[in-house]
């Protein structure tokens, strides 16, 4: 079964969070964790690959926390997951055979990054989009 892990799950929830207060300062991690109910030691492991991959950066001291490296805009889900799962990748690319199988494999690959291709920002709307239509029913 294909499965994106907790990690990446993790990742974007707390990233998007991130993104939602981008240009307000920095976050906190414990702030972050208790907001997206991710355990504290668990993001700190996530934030720590995300930091040395460019996505994200941090802040030491009193006043220290996270922010994302670059605008929501320029950071895509596809970007996070590579980070934090290796590269997507269904079948090698280097077996050039034109076998059917392949071919199938490798478009449903192309098609996949292309929906993970979705940045933040975008994320962030849709979010916001989404909160506003909630319907509460007495």
């Amino acid at each position: 079964m294909l499965t994106i892990s907790s990690k990446s799950r993790y990742g974007i929830a707390a990233l998007l969070a991130l993104a939602e207060f981008y240009n307000s300062g920095l976050l906190q991690i414990k702030d972050i964790a208790s907001r997206c109910d991710i355990p504290h030691q668990y993001l700190e492991q996530i934030f720590n690959r995300l930091g040395k991959t460019g996505i994200l950066k941090s802040t030491r001291g009193k006043n220290g926390g996270y922010e994302l490296a670059k605008p929501p805009e320029k950071i895509t889900v596809l970007e996070i997951v590579n980070a934090l799962e290796g590269e997507i990748e269904f079948v090698p690319r280097s077996d050039s055979n034109n076998d059917v199988i392949v071919e199938l494999f490798q478009e449903a690959e192309d098609k996949l990054k292309k929906v993970l291709s979705v940045n933040l920002a975008d994320l962030v709307s849709k979010q916001q989009s989404l909160q506003k239509n909630v319907i509460y029913d007495i």
